[in-house]
């Protein structure tokens, strides 16, 4: 049966609700980033485009409510193994072409016509289905270390064909990864091994950047982290304009549609990757306080949800795409706020994006799907 009976009691409305606040927030700082001071009342491209792929995302979200959990698991290989394939294809192919041509000296967008996709956004919701569906599988023993170590590779090997050109988007793999892997209940003593091999795996990366490639393009967003004075015209342009703005708004803002650096068009990459930074800019950091609690209590209800279901693979699917999205939430804003070196990535929900927003809806349309089913039905006293 490819569509499915789906209760509204059964829905977990907190997790669409606070999706759709976000989206709606986001197409506010999406216009406010983009207005014509001379024309404020005239909505920009942008916010337009912006409120376009918001209908059309949820359109698919509601669709995918309906399909069965089971149709994800039986073609999550399908999916996963998909994925690498037009990734590989992307990378050593088609990279240059009229198709997937060189944006900022990366080649990870699909060019068809007048739409432009980022494929590496839906290829985050296969390999966290293909993760679930390992996880959840029989033969998978989460308190052996090589199991451990066989799921992280199924997350990695796509996390490191993304890394050369797209490093904001293998990053999120981690977290998810991570977070699938501890509700699964995987042994403490493993977690550590993982985290320091990891920690000794970047340290050695950062070290050997340093030492034999300090003209390399990865050393000198480093470097511009470290010593933000000496690159703020360059390499710490972003940051140094980032952190201006977030401090400038102080406790309350300057008020919406009034920051200095938004308006005068000081602050790079402001509707994307820094919209952040208009946030913190007008409406300070009592604003920025909760568009930040709106984001936890997104992680807190999915995460809630994901331990209340008997399902298995809908349990770590759930927990998952909880994980990646409050990872990417994290590092978006660790960058805005100068904690971590500059990469290129969108705050869910909340930045300018078609494929962005559309990907996340479409992995939420999953997940609610999986949670909604009768077979995967809560205890009383859910949300």
């Amino acid at each position: 049966m490819f569509f499915q009976r789906v209760p509204l009691a059964n829905i977990q409305w907190i997790l669409l609700i606070m999706s759709l606040l976000l989206s709606a927030i986001g197409i506010a700082f999406v216009y406010s980033a983009t207005m014509d001071p001379a024309n404020p009342y005239v909505w920009g491209t942008p916010a337009k485009k912006q409120l376009v792929w918001l209908f059309i995302s949820l359109f698919f979200c509601i669709t995918l409510v309906f399909v069965p959990v089971q149709q994800w698991k039986e073609n999550a290989w399908v999916l996963y193994l998909g994925s690498l394939f037009i990734q590989f294809i992307m990378l050593f192919v088609l990279a240059g072409t009229a198709l997937v041509p060189s944006r900022n000296g990366a080649h990870n967008w699909i060019v068809l016509g007048p739409i432009s996709i980022q494929p590496s956004e839906f290829f985050k919701i296969a390999v966290l289905i293909g993760c679930a569906a390992l996880g959840a599988s029989n033969r998978f023993e989460i308190r052996r270390f090589s199991h451990v170590f066989c799921f992280l590779a199924l997350a990695g090997l796509p996390a490191l064909l993304l890394a050369k050109e797209d490093l904001g988007s293998a990053l999120t793999f981690l977290p998810m990864a991570l977070g699938m892997l501890i509700l699964g209940g995987m042994r403490l003593r493993h977690l550590a091994i993982i985290l320091i091999l990891l920690g000794s795996v970047v340290y050695g990366g950062a070290h050997y950047l340093a030492n034999n490639a300090k003209d390399s393009y990865q050393w000198q967003r480093i470097d511009a982290y470290l010593n933000p004075e000496k690159y703020k015209q360059t390499y710490g342009y972003q940051i140094d304009r980032s952190t201006r703005s977030i401090g400038s708004g102080q406790l309350t803002g300057k008020g919406y549609g009034q920051g200095d650096q938004n308006l005068l068009d000081w602050l790079p990459e402001k509707r994307t990757d820094m919209i952040f930074a208009v946030v913190g800019e007008e409406v300070g950091f009592i604003g920025s306080t909760g568009i930040m609690f709106l984001y936890i209590l997104f992680g807190w209800a999915g995460l809630y949800t994901a331990m209340h279901c008997h399902d298995k693979f809908a349990r770590l699917m759930v927990c998952g795409f909880t994980c990646l999205i409050m990872g990417q939430m994290a590092i978006n804003i660790s960058v805005a706020l100068g904690l971590i070196p500059v990469t290129g990535i969108t705050l869910p929900f909340f930045s300018y994006g078609g494929s962005s927003l559309l990907a996340t809806f479409c992995g939420l349309g999953v997940c609610l799907a999986a949670t909604g089913s009768r077979a995967n039905e809560f205890e009383r006293g859910v949300i």
